[in-house]
């Protein structure tokens, strides 16, 4: 497989992840269990936010990169850093959400944690062989 299509379907498994992620989390919710969070019921905006950028925009971003027909390597370099931030991104939040009285968890977090580690040696790897 092309190194830049490789690179496209880990990130696409990244945003796939962040999605099973969360709907790993309301999944009780349909055999009757609550799983509302106990605060006042107002969402902070910078929190909607701050997941909008993690989940989707970041991701988005790095394809684009990978996407453009550019003869540089910043935005090869733009990939990888980002890359790099997801992979340890996934490892500190899965090292705060398990252990989990969801047992969905077990499965999705660990993979992200596989994926993004992927993502980022490939990544900086696909920077690396450019300037061989």
């Amino acid at each position: 497989m092309e190194k830049k299509t490789k690179i496209i379907v880990l990130w696409l498994l990244t945003i796939c992840g962040f999605a099973s992620h969360s709907i790993t989390d309301i999944l009780p919710m349909f055999w009757g269990k609550n799983v509302a969070v106990a605060t006042d019921g107002v969402v902070p905006d910078g929190m909607i936010a701050f997941m909008m950028l993690l989940s989707f925009f970041l991701p988005a971003c790095a394809i684009l990169c990978l996407l453009a027909d550019a003869k540089g390597k910043a935005l090869k370099w733009v990939n990888a850093v980002l890359a790099g931030f997801i992979a340890l991104f996934n490892i500190a939040h899965s090292c705060m959400e398990l252990p989990s009285d969801n047992a969905g968890q077990y499965l999705v977090l660990p993979m992200m944690v596989i994926i993004g580690l992927c993502l980022a040696y490939h990544s900086f790897r696909y920077v690396r062989l450019e300037k061989q």
